[in-house]
């Protein structure tokens, strides 16, 4: 590959000498107004996002159906043309169709596509769903084999329907925001409103260890025993926060070394590392194994590549001493967190599963056995979006360890791994696209040079390994998981490329 022509490690003291009148002149430079129209849309959309994991996840009916109508809205807004004055241009006025933007976005035409797959599954059920009220059973129904098969259940039980919902959700919110976000303050603006939502979920999850009563919000009974903040379901808690902490530690390294280039005083990072570490203790007292681990490669990768960066940085543009209290002050406030909330038992734990010392790893890996015969079985038209619980009691039922635990029968919701899980729902159509979705973004922040912004790479590396944990769980069928992890995935790829326009020379 070949090289960039502005070279970010060698911040030579020329550099340094030039910078001094452009920070004069941005200092006199009066800012562009955002219009009017790309605030709306970016208020609407941070409502939405903060609106998702506060809805108990979003696992409810009610939930996903607010959820989809602000994600219309959003949509819908995002498509009124637009007037631009000099204030917003600081040139001359035009007029703004964004309509064509949105005919050129891939994703558009994929997440399309998909929405249609799943519609037609819903329209071609090959199982439909019935119950004595006490037990249900699915029944077989002619369908046409030609065209991709569902379930017909209640819209309550999930199903083709409940996901469609789901998906043109998360497909409305990303197009709103490729086409309506012109500006990288606006993305900015939404990436702070995420780790400050971030934070907040995460200090009610501290205070609910502390304080709590063994109900969810004081006052909500739990279906789940094991939720935590405002997640019925505590891996599902630890995922979302895990996307937070990587949008806080971006953010923190970017405003960093935005500080260093023009040598301020101070600037937010030291509050940003202050919600990092708020969401690194709530994600460890939240018991969430997987999103534990997850939660300290992150960090250990991020610490590593801080070490690095102050290795190659020139001596006069290092802050030894402020970065020295900043690690000393975080540190001590950690260890009081996790001493204050008996972390202990968060790492014992962490153990236990590390060295197989309880079940649960154990039967996830016999699930998984049986969901592999399912989808060599059904890999080609899939069962259907939201099926897999319907149709995998005919595999269950192959494996009696899997039918029966310590005298109750097992109910498997879901396949405790979304890698092989959504394959089995959505078919190779199904997956064709999500990979060609996939490609798009890759091939987007490839050639952007992602890994030289702060914030891209940190947000990317969360993306990645919170997707790779989805292997021995199943953070994306919490909707509020799904929806934001889609979601970062078009901001910061409009992100990157705002920061390369800026860098150009």
């Amino acid at each position: 590959m070949l090289r960039r022509t502005v070279d970010h490690t060698d911040q030579s003291s020329e550099f340094t000498k030039l910078q001094r009148p452009l920070d004069h002149f941005r200092a006199r430079t009066k800012r562009l107004q955002v219009h009017p129209a790309e605030r709306t849309v970016l208020w609407v959309v941070c409502i939405h996002l903060v609106f998702l994991p506060w809805a108990i996840g979003t696992m409810r009916p009610w939930g996903q159906i607010i959820s989809l109508c602000l994600a219309a809205l959003s949509f819908v807004l995002s498509l009124v043309p637009r007037n631009y004055t000099e204030d917003h241009t600081g040139a001359a006025s035009f007029r703004l169709l964004t309509f064509p933007k949105l005919l050129r976005f891939p994703i558009f035409w994929l997440g399309l596509a998909l929405l249609g797959l799943v519609t037609l599954q819903g329209m071609n059920p090959a199982w439909m769903y019935a119950t004595d009220g006490r037990l249900f059973w699915m029944a077989k129904l002619p369908y046409n084999e030609w065209l991709p098969p569902g379930v017909d259940v209640p819209f309550e039980q999930w199903g083709p329907w409940r996901m469609l919902v789901i998906y043109a959700s998360a497909w409305l919110t990303v197009c709103a925001i490729w086409i309506a976000f012109t500006r990288r303050r606006t993305v900015q603006l939404l990436f702070m409103t995420l780790a400050f939502n971030g934070l907040l979920l995460a200090l009610f999850g501290i205070a609910q260890r502390m304080l709590g009563n063994g109900k969810m919000f004081w006052f909500f009974e739990s279906p789940n025993p094991s939720f935590f903040s405002s997640f019925i379901y505590k891996n599902h808690g630890g995922a979302y926060l895990d996307l937070t902490l990587a949008v806080s530690c971006g953010l923190a390294s970017w405003y960093y070394l935005r500080g260093l280039r023009r040598m301020e005083k101070s600037n937010p990072s030291g509050v940003l590392v202050f919600f990092a570490t708020c969401i690194a203790v709530s994600v460890l007292i939240s018991y969430a194994r997987g999103a534990t681990l997850v939660m300290l490669l992150f960090l250990l990768l991020c610490i590593g590549a801080f070490v690095v960066h102050q290795i190659i940085t020139p001596s006069e543009n290092r802050r030894p001493v402020i970065v020295f209290v900043l690690v000393v002050i975080f540190a001590f406030f950690l260890k009081t967190g996790l001493d204050a909330l008996r972390s202990r038992e968060a790492w014992d734990r962490l153990k236990a599963g590390v060295m197989r010392e309880d079940l649960s790893l154990e039967m996830r890996e016999r699930a998984t056995q049986a969901s592999l015969e399912m989808l060599q079985e059904n890999w080609k038209a899939g069962v259907g979006a939201g099926s897999y619980r319907f149709i995998f009691p005919i595999y269950q039922h192959r494996h009696p360890d899997l039918v029966e635990r310590s005298g109750q029968r097992m109910y498997w919701e879901h396949a405790h791994n979304d890698i092989l899980q959504m394959p089995i729902e959505l078919g190779l159509t199904g997956m064709l696209l999500l990979l060609a979705g996939g490609a798009w973004y890759a091939f987007a922040l490839v050639r952007s040079y992602f890994w030289e912004n702060p914030l891209s790479g940190s947000v990317v590396l969360g993306l990645v390994l919170v997707a790779a944990y989805g292997w021995w769980d199943f953070p994306f069928q919490c909707p509020a998981v799904l929806i934001t992890w889609c979601t970062l995935w078009t901001a910061i790829t409009m992100w990157t490329q705002f920061e390369e326009l800026n860098l150009k020379p």
